[in-house]
């Protein structure tokens, strides 16, 4: 077994030394040949069935990072995404070679599959702390910049960027001296999903246009909004290279079980041969099964956690749109809707408050879907523990004893074979003086306690045969693990709701610093929600309707807008815009903003930190988990049933 994993991890090994060899050679090669080559990789996994959602989200991925050109995108799309397909390769071989019964290996499958997304998402999650750390080297270049040039298209034109950020700069530098600098800013926000960037972009376009000014305490207006955008970037850096600290290597700890099982059996297997009858039984095989969950479900939640979690503006699933595209399984779902208006409504308000684009009908689909898949998954699971217990049961002709592990050869474990089918063909079961008799005709030449053994053995065996068959009771576990996976959906909308949370404060100081810029221009309040809306991306819905709705009536759109969300910062923002339609200068309304917002980022600073440990203090049983079943089910549960069987047998033979 550790000659395997040895082989395993060269093999490994070679597979990564090959992928950077060819990365070297591919420097070497001329640059168009080389992005011919990653444009025709793309296009063969973008034309392949089981390779193209794949691709798709991975460059739509990259493409939200708003840093690389279209080559530049599909090269690193190509690279990132064989990296995976290679290492969901790799593990699903560890998975067949190590454990070779179906459940076990289709679980391997899964965890592979979900360990190719993590890297991936890692992979974006490097580029993102490399990019942060070079926006904040720019801000504070053009921030020099612009003190010695007094122009801001100049001050970017001069001001040293990372590569990273080279093309974004490119674009706002044309965004600011172009003659159609407006529909090139609305197309700069629609390729450039990056928040802080499209913030950086509208500062420059508006003072450019509107012309920099000095505020009550001499400072420049843009000169603020760059230290405000600075201080947010930092924050940001420091929040992730905290996260990294707390988390570590916590996140890999589940995924140790998963290769020490097999060392386990393997030591026990020569110290306690007896183990390996339950390491093969029903209890080895549902112990392994759990431990495999733990250790997918520790690794995959802790990598998420640890991620730098984007909340998905659709969170449909692609799957249930094709169960309601079918009008049958449409009415269907539409008949088990809530009827009450209490429980309707408290659904709407979930849905609602996690910004969820899934209606009743999607939302109620895709529990079904959750709870469908469960049942079935369980119930494949019990009936595949229950053959495979009795298979082995069947064909194994050893003792299950704590030094059961005598010596065999092939003559031995073929006669064995031989009478215990004759034993097992035996109905009803042999007493044990008429097994006594069974054990003497056949295997004679034994010694008495020898024959004691054999009596012991094929009679646990025959009980334990026909004792081993899917019972009723069985499908209500499978219907319980149903019911549970039927409030998975619920649980996903509040843990939206709680990522929400995070990424709402982002987009407040978002919109607080272009507020702070606008204050200080001649723009009045449906200029202000009309560049709030292009600014936002967790409340542009709502501003939307409201920059639509202002001209009918302004205090009933924004009655309206203050209603639909409920996050207080967000509302003092409206209560402030209120303000300015009776005649208050926006510069009077949001007097108190500045002070405001240092308020905000201490106590979202604070909440970090909090946050995190929460992280930590919800991920550590998660990590410790898998081992900890190890070691019980490993361990601790096959010693103790062959201790138990062992003093039993004692008992019995002292005549107790």
């Amino acid at each position: 077994m550790v000659v395997m994993i040895i082989m395993i991890g060269l093999l490994g090994s070679v597979a990564v030394f090959f992928i950077i060899r060819m990365d070297k050679k591919s420097r070497k090669q001329n640059k168009r040949q080389k992005f011919k080559n990653y444009n025709k990789l793309f296009t063969n996994y973008h034309q392949f069935f089981l390779t193209r959602k794949g691709i798709e989200t991975l460059y739509y991925r990259l493409s939200e990072l708003s840093v690389y050109s279209y080559q530049e995108l599909r090269a690193i799309a190509v690279k990132f995404y064989t990296t995976a397909i290679g290492t969901f390769l790799i593990i699903n071989i560890t998975g067949l070679i190590l454990f070779r019964d179906v459940f076990t290996s289709l679980l391997f499958f899964l965890f592979a599959f979900m360990v190719k997304t993590v890297l991936v998402e890692k992979q974006i999650d490097h580029i993102h702390f490399k990019l942060l750390g070079q926006l904040l080297k720019a801000l504070s270049n053009i921030r020099q910049a612009y003190l010695r040039l007094g122009v801001i298209p100049d001050a970017i034109s001069e001001a040293e960027v990372g590569s990273l950020l080279k093309h974004a700069f490119e674009d706002i530098y044309l965004i600011l001296t172009a003659v159609d600098g407006e529909k090139r800013l609305e197309e700069f926000y629609a390729a450039t999903p990056f928040k802080l960037l499209q913030t950086f972009a509208g500062v420059c376009y508006i003072l450019n246009n509107k012309g920099d000014s000095k505020l009550s305490n001499g400072a420049s207006n843009f000169i603020q909004a760059m230290g405000m955008m600075h201080s947010e970037v930092q924050m940001e850096v420091q929040k992730l290279v905290l996260q990294k600290s707390k988390f570590g290597v916590l996140e890999y700890l589940p995924v140790v079980p998963l290769i020490a099982i097999k060392i386990v059996e393997s030591f026990f297997a020569d110290v306690i041969p007896g183990t390996t009858i339950i390491y093969n039984g029903p209890i080895g095989y549902i112990s392994r099964v759990v431990i495999v969950l733990a250790s997918i479900i520790g690794y995959t939640t802790i990598s998420k956690i640890n991620s730098t979690m984007v909340v998905k503006k659709d969170d449909r699933n692609s799957i249930v749109k094709k169960i309601l595209s079918i009008n049958s399984l449409s009415n269907f779902i539409n008949t088990i809707l809530p009827k009450k208006t209490r429980k309707v409504n408290k659904k709407l308000r979930l849905l609602k408050r996690s910004m969820s684009m899934k209606d009743m009908i999607h939302h109620y689909a895709t529990k079904i879907l959750f709870a469908f898949t469960a049942f079935i998954f369980s119930l494949f699971f019990v009936f595949f523990s229950v053959e495979l217990g009795k298979d082995f049961i069947h064909n194994n002709v050893r003792e299950v004893s704590l030094v059961g592990g005598e010596s065999l050869s092939k003559e031995d474990i073929e006669i064995r074979k031989k009478i215990d089918e004759i034993y097992l063909n035996t109905y009803p079961m042999m007493s044990q003086n008429e097994t006594k008799t069974f054990v003497e005709n056949h295997l004679p030449k034994l010694q008495e306690f020898d024959k004691q053994a054999q009596i012991q053995r094929l009679q646990t065996k025959y009980s334990s045969y026909y004792s081993t068959y899917f019972k009723w009771w069985m499908i209500l576990i499978c219907y319980g693990i149903a019911l549970a996976a039927w409030k998975v959906p619920e649980l996903m909308l509040r843990a939206r709701i709680w990522l929400l949370k995070t990424e709402a404060e982002e987009d407040i100081l978002q919109l607080q610093t272009i507020i702070t810029i606008l204050m200080n221009t001649s723009m009045d309040t449906m200029d202000t929600l009309y560049w709030l809306q292009l600014q936002s991306r967790v409340f542009k819905n709502v501003l939307i309707d409201a920059y639509h709705e202002y001209a009918s009536d302004p205090e009933l759109a924004l009655h309206k807008l203050k209603n639909k969300v409920d996050l207080p910062e967000f509302k003092r923002i409206i209560d402030k815009l209120i303000l300015t339609i009776h005649r208050i200068p926006l510069a009077d309304a949001f007097s108190d903003l500045i002070t405001e917002r240092e308020h905000v980022l201490r106590i979202r600073e604070i909440s970090q930190q909090t946050t995190l440990k929460k992280k930590r203090a919800f991920v550590s049983p998660l990590a410790m988990a898998p081992l900890a079943l190890t070691v019980f089910c490993y361990i601790l549960l096959p010693l103790g049933i062959l201790g138990i069987k062992e003093f039993t047998n004692a008992l019995q033979n002292l005549g107790i």
